[in-house]
């Protein structure tokens, strides 16, 4: 009689103790072994670093892209959509080589690298990944990079583009131009103190029909090359 008493006390313990393990390993988040995070599609390592080219111009970029920009100059509308509100929105989106964005349409895209060793400008026809038909209009794209300042320092982050575009450093609109025109160098200058450290670079440039590319440099306040920075994507 005590024997059996003694085994069914036993076999309740075990339950017990099961029904303790089963519940931690579902409520517990210190367990990695129950509660796996998933490995990111993407990489979080960026890419890099690479040098500002002899004038200063950034000749490395995470592109993404294209999106739409319907109707008709000069009510493009696709300048004014903000097309990574799903991903933090324009102000607080970060890219990543190799970052899944789902457009509208449900198609998905990716944040993937591109770097012209044969001219300062960013001709889009000529990124691959984008896969865009000759001298397609009516669309826009968004390009990233960060900068690595190796003290602070006073700069000017010149542009030039075909058409308009929009630009942002550390989350912070600086600078807009919904304009159609060709590309040339310096279009417009923005005075800005970089701290030492990364600096979050992008530029959405939209395009109405024919050239469609933009130039971006760091330079003195003088306008020669900025010294001390990296370049990261």
């Amino acid at each position: 009689m005590c024997i059996n008493k003694m085994r069914i006390c036993i076999m309740v313990l075990g339950l017990v103790a099961l029904c303790a393990l089963i519940v931690g390993c579902e409520g517990s988040s210190a367990r990695p072994s129950c509660t796996a995070a998933k490995k990111p599609a993407y990489s979080v390592k960026r890419l890099g670093p690479y040098e500002l080219d002899e004038e200063g111009f950034i000749t490395n970029w995470l592109i993404l892209g294209p999106f739409p920009n319907p109707g008709e100059r000069p009510d493009n509308e696709g300048f004014h959509v903000d097309y990574l509100k799903e991903y933090g929105g324009e102000l607080k989106h970060v890219p990543a080589n190799g970052m899944e964005i789902t457009k509208d349409d449900g198609t998905t895209i990716e944040w993937a690298k591109y770097e012209t060793s044969y001219s300062s400008r960013i001709d889009f026809f000529s990124v691959d990944h984008l896969d865009l038909g000759y001298m397609q209009d009516d669309i826009l794209t968004y390009s990233a990079c960060w900068l690595e300042c190796e003290k602070d320092m006073n700069v000017q982050i010149r542009v030039g583009s075909d058409d308009g575009y929009k630009l942002w450093v550390d989350h912070k609109l600086i600078g807009e131009e919904h304009v159609y025109r060709a590309a040339y160098q310096d279009q417009e200058s923005y005075p800005i103190k970089l701290s030492k450290g990364m600096h979050l670079v992008l530029i959405k440039v939209d395009q109405d029909y024919g050239a469609f590319e933009f130039m971006l440099r760091v330079t003195t306040p003088g306008g020669s090359k900025a010294t001390g920075i990296k370049v990261w994507n």
